[in-house]
Formats: C-alpha cells, structure tokens, sequence
C-alpha cells in the first residue's frame, strides 16, 4: 500500500507539471515573448511544485537532486564544455560524411542572441526539474536505477511526441539525450550537471542552425540529398550521445557510499 502511494504521488507530480506548462504557456500567450516568458514561468512554477511534493514527503530539495554546493559550477561548466564538443563533433561527422554545409547567416539577428539564451535556459530548466528530480529520485529510490531511468526515459519520449516529434525522431533524439541527462544527474546526484549539458547542448544546436536555421550559421542540404542527410544526422546525432553517455560515465565514476547504478 505504502509504495503504491509513492506511485500515485510520482503520477500527480508529473501530472501537475504538464497542468503549469499548459497554464503559462495560455497565459503568457499575448505577452511581448510568449515563448520566453512561458517556459521561465513554467520553469519556476515546476520548482514549487517539486518543493511542494518534497515538503508533502516530508524530505528535502537535495533527496531530489535540487542543491547547490562546491561543485556546482564546476559541473554546470563542465556540462556546458561537453555539450558543446558534442555539437561540433556531430557537426564534424555530418559535414564528412554528407555534403552539408555550414555557412554564417546573413540574417542572424544579434538582438534576438541573449532572448534565445535565456529561452533555452528556461526550456532546460522546465525540463530537468520536471524529469529530472522529483520523478527521477522518488522512483529510484523504490527502484533499479536502470529500470527508473528507463520509465523516465519513455515519460520524456511521449511528451515530446504529444508536443509534435514523431515517433523515430522521438526515441533517437529525446530518448538518447533523456539517458544521458538522466546518468548525469544519478552520477552527481543533482541536476546542475544535466542542467548544463541540455542548456549547452540546445543552444549549441541552435546557434549551429539546427533549428530551422535560426542560428548564427546556416545549414545548407543539396537538392536531392534531403533524406540522405536526414538519415546520417540522425546517425551522427546517436554517435555523439553514445560518446557522451560514455565520457558521463568514466568521469563521474561510483562513490563508494551510493547505490549501484
């Protein structure tokens, strides 16, 4: 009975987060920057509802990976640092194995530079807290760590595709990064580390043009070569994260004092 209340409480808690995502995102829509101002709203809202859940469980923000301390910024810059040699070697590997090219747009807007920042910040922020911690911890602590990584991991599949990726690009794109953010904050046991590799990671992609060429460089696909590209994007993309996962895994090694993972 006592674990299937910790269940029920895991399901609300994500249950609730989607509800504040869908308030800010209404009640933001007529603002300046619907965009920015509804994911920073809903960031924060998913904060207090971690916290809520954690006063609810009568434990603290650091049971669920929400602290900070000496290695913090040691880790968010090291998840960043990371994050971005990941999109260069994507980048690396597409560019030789396809004829893509990345030129510098002539149409990037500077002014938009630190709105976008902050925007990919606040996406990252919305999402680690919401998978990342109350979710991610109160079922490792009822479960394998591979086996609570995994339902994390389909959890964060099916909101991207309710929110328009399809299946396949769900499971390689989400599903990989979901792994990787997800070892990063079981290896620390914060989320400052997977914070810094999916903030860094996303702005990287962007500026590099990834997202429908929006970014400071402009990726160019012959005519004819779409699909091609696509294919070896996609296979580049799933090299990278595996290198990722695999750097994760050698430099945040087990303490002696913590559950297997």
């Amino acid at each position: 009975m006592k674990r299937a209340i910790i269940y029920f409480k895991i399901i609300i808690f994500y249950l609730f987060t989607l509800i504040v995502f869908a308030l800010a995102s209404g009640v933001t829509k007529n603002s300046t920057n619907p965009d920015l101002f509804s994911l920073g709203l809903a960031a924060t809202l998913t904060f207090i509802i971690a916290y809520l859940f954690t006063y609810w469980d009568k434990t603290s923000l650091t049971k669920i990976g929400i602290q900070y301390n000496q290695k913090s910024i040691t880790e968010f810059g090291i998840g960043i640092l990371l994050s971005v040699m990941m999109v260069m070697t994507m980048t690396a590997l597409l560019t030789y194995f396809t004829d893509v090219t990345f030129e510098k747009s002539r149409s990037f807007n500077y002014k938009l530079l630190t709105a976008n920042i902050f925007l990919y910040f606040f996406v990252s922020c919305r999402e680690e807290l919401a998978f990342r911690t109350y979710l991610l911890w109160r079922l490792r602590d009822n479960l394998r760590a591979w086996l609570a990584l995994s339902i994390v991991t389909l959890v964060f599949i099916g909101e991207h595709i309710l929110t328009g990726t399809n299946l396949k690009m769900a499971i390689f794109g989400p599903g990989l990064g979901s792994i990787l953010f997800g070892l990063a904050s079981l290896k620390t046991k914060n989320i400052v580390l997977p914070l810094g590799l999916h903030f860094g990671w996303n702005t990287a992609h962007w500026l590099m043009g990834y997202k429908n060429n929006t970014g400071l460089f402009h990726e160019t696909v012959p005519l004819g070569f779409e699909q091609q590209a696509e294919s070896n994007a996609l296979i580049a993309y799933s090299i990278t994260m595996i290198l990722g996962i695999g750097i994760i895994l050698l430099l945040f090694r087990q303490s002696q004092n913590s559950k297997k993972i």
